[in-house]
């Protein structure tokens, strides 16, 4: 049986390089935080986990979003959930960025329902800065992609 020799100082030259790759990798990310009501279902395409914060690459974003919450008349009312389908965000994130997705007060179900048909929401840096996005429905999605094929 052969075995394979490597030096410590070998060993660690190489885990100190597989390290500072893995931080640099991560140095550059930008991080989206949400409210407990939104989710994020996928980033560019790819499905994500349900976390309430996500890493984002420098560059520009295509994240895919669903709104649910859960409204209740009165004490004794179990409630009634209002939950939208797929909402795009689109935006672009610069390195080291710390954002905020920021929704308009939705206190009742008419509120919730309203917003779903016609969402609207700030993303905010680390500064309180808006940094410019935009959220669509599925049907604005493809229209806006149409209109782009268009020109």
């Amino acid at each position: 049986m052969s075995a394979y020799k490597i030096s410590a100082s070998r060993f660690s030259a190489a885990l100190l390089m597989f390290a500072s790759l893995f931080m640099a990798s991560g140095s550059f990310a930008a991080e989206l935080n949400l409210p407990d009501n939104l989710v994020i279902k996928a980033i560019d395409g790819q499905a994500v986990s349900n976390f309430d914060r996500h890493q984002l690459s420098a560059g520009k974003h295509i994240v895919e979003l669903k709104y649910r919450d859960i409204f209740a008349v009165n004490a004794d009312d179990s409630g009634s959930w209002v939950k939208s389908g797929p909402l795009y965000l689109t935006l672009t994130v610069a390195e080291q960025q710390s954002l905020q997705l920021q929704l308009p007060t939705l206190d009742t179900e008419a509120e919730a329902n309203a917003f779903i048909r016609s969402p609207q929401l700030q993303v905010v840096d680390e500064a309180g800065q808006a940094v410019p996005a935009e959220v669509m429905t599925h049907g604005g999605l493809m229209a806006d992609w149409l209109a782009q094929l268009r020109r």
